[in-house]
């Protein structure tokens, strides 16, 4: 019913793993449409809403020259047998600890908000179908399911369901119950 460039095997062997996300590319109805999709489950959709927000409101609190020495990449160069550059590689640095975090690095203040919204207040989450336009590749979808894993039947179901709504956008009236 679908393609899915995962190992769906693996899946299969370890039924615990948490699978949330992946892209799936199916046809339509009218076999000469292809959805180029992503599915995640709506726990998925709940931690991605949270790390957009959180890295929004962190990024904003920093100044522009903290943005630049933040975000601002280090690499030294590789060089073949011939002296020429081949590849590079990032130099780890020591991240900085900023004032507005109260001392903590970047990455250390979005992991701490990022808790404590999961656990104070978690965004509702809608599973549902949303179209997205400038795929290159067949037409884009976003798709949401409330399911806590993700499995094959999972998702046969949701492109069935998808079709059944008339392969249009649509949202659940009711927030997807996720146990965090």
């Amino acid at each position: 019913m679908f393609y899915d460039e995962c190992d769906l095997d693996y899946y299969r062997r370890h039924p615990d793993e948490k699978w949330g996300w992946s892209d799936i590319v199916f046809t339509g109805r009218d076999p000469a449409v292809l959805w180029n999709a992503e599915i995640i489950t709506a726990r998925t959709a709940l931690h991605n809403m949270i790390s957009n927000c959180v890295f929004d409101e962190a990024y904003q609190q920093l100044s522009d020259a903290e943005r630049e020495i933040e975000f601002r990449f280090e690499t030294t160069p590789n060089y073949n047998k011939n002296g020429k550059i081949v590849s590079y590689t990032m130099v780890t640095r020591e991240m900085p600890r900023y004032a507005a975090f109260n001392g903590l690095t970047f990455n250390d203040y979005t992991q701490q908000r990022e808790e404590e919204l999961l656990h104070t207040a978690p965004p509702p989450v809608y599973c549902g179908y949303k179209i997205l336009p400038g795929y290159a590749y067949g037409i884009g979808l976003s798709m949401v399911v409330d399911a806590e894993r993700l499995s094959i039947e999972v998702i046969e179901a949701a492109i069935a369901d998808f079709r059944a709504r008339g392969e249009r956008e649509w949202r659940s009236p009711e927030p997807a119950s996720i146990i965090i």
